[in-house]
């Protein structure tokens, strides 16, 4: 069996929604408060995903490396977070039809008691300023 990686295992979405962006010439798009916190819900969706497919196919390996991987994850979905200046999240942009108000307090709240399990209080300062603008 292959050895699990815990600083590469989810590489493949770090670029991810931003390169795509950028590839497309639609990066202005990255300034859309809205646009960046959808970033971070699916991101949390996908962590989910993965987390739950290592779990089962490494259950061994994968748990030793289980909370390393998620601070590792979590932290950079919370940088596009540190991106959005709050005052911007006004009706001056649009919410596109995905965007689900329920959905996005559920993931930026788990990423709140994640964070603030671990005592980075810091990060959960940011992310409730943010729910607290949204909802």
């Amino acid at each position: 069996m292959q050895e699990l990686n815990p600083d590469s295992l989810f590489s493949i979405f770090e670029a991810g929604d931003e390169e795509v962006y950028k590839e497309n010439n639609v990066d202005y798009l990255l300034k859309n408060p809205y646009v960046l916190i959808g970033m971070v819900v699916r991101g949390i969706d996908n962590y989910k995903l993965m987390d739950i497919i290592y779990t089962r196919n490494y259950p061994k390996i994968y748990k030793l490396h289980r909370p390393k991987v998620k601070l590792k994850y979590y932290t950079n979905l919370y940088s596009y977070l540190t991106r959005i200046d709050i005052n911007s999240i006004t009706n001056e942009f649009t919410i596109g039809e995905d965007y689900e108000v329920d959905a996005t307090r559920d993931r930026l709240n788990e990423m709140l008691y994640f964070f603030e399990n671990l005592e980075h209080y810091e990060k959960c300062a940011g992310i409730k300023k943010v729910l607290d603008k949204l909802l």
